[in-house]
């Protein structure tokens, strides 16, 4: 049978205008036969669902909606990130009720066609024992680094950074293929990552991107270089046998990003903060590296000058995107770097290979502490940058801005505030992240803190805030809800006094369901006091799906009045 609609007759049964021709009487006959049977199916189906109409108070019926209308989200229940159970350990200064949940923050999300998604999050580096081969530095006895040995005070499970994977859309998480525990202490890592592979690879902080092949790449950063890693099935195969590649780039680097697309081209923008010496040619803080084979090789020394950067690309197109702070400064603007051609002719020297001259998108009227802008695109075109911004400094009141684009970056509505309207006092809009659907559904999530009347004061509650746009325009406004009830964190006495607002640290990250009836957001909550550091919390990694209400677009019908007025539909082919 035909797809069914409910409501009046579609245009397409009017039968006044209908003409028979036959070819003898017994068709005709047949044919009018039918259309009565029809006309009786139709009007029955009519009656019944006016009745219902009559009697029920409401009815909700699904129709698309306009830009800029506000998209209904509902939140599920929070999941934190396992640990593996071998490496619990009831007396390692863990809430009892958290022991089985790995201590990580920052965490980096991704998600392949078949809604297989991966989380990694740094590890807590200053949680491997009570004492620190550091311990003149980070405080305390100097002492080497442990993960999952007994007698040991440890959180870690392995030396690589955590590294997350499911397999049904979020509902469970385990760890990723090979990535299993990895005991002993500093000098054994230090040994596997020369002689082993996967959870042995000494690692501090990652990012992961998936390809157009469903190929999951995961970089992990040693600081001083990179690891790198390939999955297939979801994170659920390992593909780079058993000896850690390091990624060979020029430069020490902090925060990676990585972007992919097509067949194994793969973009890496490296943070390095200074230039690196091997590049003298070029200065800047971020460094973008390109590969084609999948990682295997990369181009070098191609400077993107700016402050604060992210990166992303689309999966079968050619278009590549770089949002950055224009620079290092207390104020200015954010702009934005487009390739169309993949990211391709980058190196050494002065050319700019594909890339285009940047493109203003809004004003910076503060400088938010490690606040990066964050771009993000669809494969049809869309292209949606957001930014916090503290004009009255980290204490004042926060905004935060958006910037779209519908034609793959070539021009951008003038920005606007999507802040919420929290009143005088105001609040903290921290770390936005943005995605886009392929039906052009907006989301942003963002760490929030809403001011009493005192300011920013002990007892004040962070939340996981959220909300989605259909395909919003300038001065379009999201409908906040919160995203967990429970409080990520509550401020204390030392972050009043000291006007400390980090505690969540730099960012986390978001994605939206292959059939854009989700959203699954990555975050970190933090949990009672941290065994070793002071003024510090025990920090876990939380998963949360959002499920999107009826389909995109979809407008809601709340009166009999307008339910009566909307066509349905029926079978046509009875």
């Amino acid at each position: 049978m035909a797809g069914k609609r409910l409501g009046n007759l579609p245009p397409a049964l009017d039968f006044e205008d209908a003409e028979l021709v036959a070819e003898d009487d017994s068709r005709v006959l047949n044919g009018l036969l039918g259309v009565t049977f029809a006309v009786s199916v139709v009007f029955l189906i009519f009656a019944s669902t006016l009745s219902d109409v009559v009697s029920a108070p409401k009815l909700v019926i699904a129709e698309p909606l306009n830009p800029g209308d506000p998209v209904e989200i509902t939140f599920g229940e929070p999941i934190y990130m396992p640990r593996h159970e071998e490496c619990i350990d009831m007396d390692n200064g863990q809430d009892a009720d958290y022991a089985g949940y790995g201590v990580g923050y920052e965490p980096s999300l991704s998600i392949d066609s078949m809604g297989n998604m991966q989380i990694t999050a740094h590890k807590d580096l200053r949680w491997g024992g009570e004492g620190t081969p550091f311990g003149p530095i980070l405080g305390g006895p100097t002492d080497t680094w442990y993960a999952c040995e007994d007698g040991a005070m440890t959180t870690w499970d392995y030396w690589a950074s955590w590294f997350w994977v499911t397999t049904d859309n979020g509902t469970t998480w385990d760890h990723g293929d090979q990535f299993e525990p990895t005991p002993g202490n500093l000098a054994n890592s230090a040994i596997g990552s020369l002689t082993g592979g996967a959870s042995e690879c000494l690692g501090d902080e990652g990012d992961i991107a998936v390809d157009n092949q469903d190929v999951v790449y995961y970089l992990d950063t040693t600081l001083e270089d990179n690891w790198w890693h390939r999955f297939t099935e979801g994170g659920d195969s390992y593909e780079m046998g058993s000896v850690c590649q390091r990624m060979n780039t020029m430069a020490a680097d902090d925060r990676p990003w990585v972007a992919a697309q097509g067949d194994g081209i793969i973009h890496y923008l490296g943070n390095s903060g200074v230039s690196p010496p091997e590049c003298t040619g070029d200065s800047g803080r971020y460094w973008y590296y390109h590969s084609e084979d999948g990682g295997d090789s990369f181009s070098q020394c191609y400077s993107m000058p700016g402050g604060w950067s992210t990166i992303s690309s689309e999966r079968e197109g050619p278009y590549v995107y770089v949002a950055q702070e224009d620079a290092d400064t207390g104020s200015g603007t954010v702009q934005i770097r487009i390739s169309n051609e993949y990211g391709r002719g980058t190196g050494p020297g002065p050319s700019d290979g594909t890339w285009d001259v940047p493109k203003q998108l809004g004003p910076r009227n503060g400088n938010c502490p490690e606040g990066y802008p964050v771009v993000n695109n669809n494969e049809a075109g869309t292209v949606a940058v957001v930014w916090a911004d503290c004009p009255f400094g980290d204490l004042g009141a926060w905004d935060m801005l958006m910037a779209i684009s519908y034609d793959h970056g070539e021009t951008w509505e003038e920005s606007w505030s999507i802040a919420p309207d929290w009143g005088e006092s105001g609040g903290i809009t921290m770390y936005p992240f943005v995605s886009i659907s392929e039906n052009n559904m907006v989301s942003v999530a963002w760490y929030g803190l809403e001011y009493g009347d005192d300011g920013y004061s002990v007892g004040d509650e962070w939340y996981l805030m959220a909300g989605a746009i259909y395909q919003p325009h300038t001065g379009d406004q999201f409908e906040w809800i919160k995203g967990d009830e429970t409080p990520l964190h509550i401020v204390n006495e030392y972050e009043e006094i000291n006007g400390d607002v980090h505690a969540l640290h730099d960012f986390f990250e978001t994605v939206h369901g292959p059939s854009a009836d989700w959203i699954g957001i990555a975050y970190q909550q933090n949990i009672g006091l941290h065994p070793f550091e002071e003024n510090e919390e025990q920090r876990y990694i939380k998963f949360v799906r959002a499920e999107v209400v009826g389909d995109v677009p979809i407008p809601v019908i709340t009166t009999d009045e307008e339910a009566i007025k909307r066509p349905i539909w029926i079978a046509t082919d009875i």
